[in-house]
């Protein structure tokens, strides 16, 4: 077993990070929800924070990670802040995003992110902890929903780029959706709704004078969204919903759930890795608001989290993580996730740039409305 520690934020404000709970009720029956809150800290003294928690760590063998954010630190009073809300992967945890979110709140913006409770590996502050639902996991791994989901990627992979190159895609990736019907479609509704409950716990946290964040967030522009995976399907179905929402990004994330063959209508940008985002061109390609498609070769679909950073630090190789150098696809998350929250959310004028790296590709669909889209 190893003890290591993750490296510091890319921004100037060290970062603090302080757990906490809010209940979720649905058919009359109550969950707490977890939330990890990274924020923009008054000064760099104090505890480190921990990374996760034993039921996460050891099945990567390892015994403690230590992150460079402040437990329980003060907020910054250079507030209030901008605010983004974050979603997990399926079946993982809220932490799996660590660096992301530290390096976000260290440019200057609140991050929480979401524990799904029953669908993710959850601790409470109270140090409860809440196992993933065997009902879930069966699903996922269930012999013949994987071997459909196979087949329909490969065919996916498998269309040749022509006049009906973009139908044949959407056609796909409507199957893919269908036989989802009833399991994870269901759970993308809920997950909407943590969602929505979030922002609405941290509004009233923002407005309780014995809370740390009192008056810490700015809520006038509205809340930018992220998600790795089911996650990032979490965003693009809260923006297509919700007013409040103001733009958001999926990190290799099906399109799943509720804005499945709708136009998004906000600012929104996908990542994808290897298999170049295929499954998401339907989304990219109906979105009336400005749209962008990332992908980077070489990145596996776990290279999008903390896995390859870890791995690298551990000296251990994680499944799907892919070859590229998790240093630079940290560098290239970071950058264009501040790049698009500051000219989305913040209305700064700016251009976002192509990364310089041979492994990705970029592209950039301005919206159909007239003029610059900026929420």
């Amino acid at each position: 077993m190893k003890r290591i520690e993750l490296p510091g934020p890319a921004g100037n404000y060290p970062v603090g990070l302080r757990h906490t709970s809010y209940p979720f009720s649905i058919e009359n029956i109550s969950t707490p929800l977890s939330l990890t809150i990274y924020y923009p800290a008054v000064d760099s003294a104090g505890a480190p924070a921990a990374y996760a928690f034993p039921q996460v760590l050891e099945p990567m063998g390892l015994d403690r990670v230590d992150t460079k954010c402040l437990k329980d630190a003060a907020l910054s009073g250079d507030g209030p802040f901008p605010l983004l809300i974050f979603s997990h992967g399926y079946l993982t945890y809220e932490m799996s995003n660590t660096l992301l979110c530290t390096d976000l709140a260290s440019f200057g913006f609140v991050v929480a992110s979401i524990g799904h409770t029953g669908e993710a590996s959850v601790m409470l502050p109270d140090g409860t902890y809440i196992p993933k639902e065997q009902k879930y996991i069966d699903y996922v791994f269930e012999p013949q929903m994987l071997d459909m989901a196979e087949k329909l990627l490969n065919e996916v992979a498998c269309v040749q780029e022509g006049t009906a190159f973009e139908n044949e895609l959407a056609e796909l990736a409507a199957k893919f959706h269908a036989i989802h019907n009833g399991n994870l479609n269901d759970s993308a509704d809920i997950w909407e709704r943590h969602t929505l409950k979030a922002a609405e716990y941290l509004d009233t946290l923002n407005a309780d004078p014995t809370s740390f964040l009192y008056r810490g967030v700015d809520f006038t522009k509205g809340i930018g969204l992220g998600g790795h995976s089911f996650g990032g399907a979490t965003a693009a179905n809260c923006c297509a919903a919700y007013d409040l929402f103001a733009c958001g990004i999926n990190m290799d994330g099906a399109q799943l759930g509720s804005s499945f063959g709708k136009d998004i209508g906000k600012p929104f940008m996908t990542f994808s890795g290897t298999d170049g985002g295929r499954i998401l061109r339907d989304m990219y390609r109906r979105n009336s608001a400005d749209a962008y498609r990332i992908s980077i070769s070489n990145v596996g679909h776990i290279g999008f989290t903390d896995r390859g950073i870890i791995g690298k630090l551990a000296g251990k190789v994680y499944p799907a993580v892919g070859e590229k150098d998790p240093e630079q696809v940290r560098a290239i998350l970071c950058d264009l996730h501040l790049s698009f929250f500051k000219k989305y959310l913040l209305g700064e004028k700016i251009e976002i740039q192509a990364p310089g790296d041979v492994d990705v590709e970029f592209q950039l669909k301005p919206g159909r409305r007239g003029g610059e889209l900026s929420c």
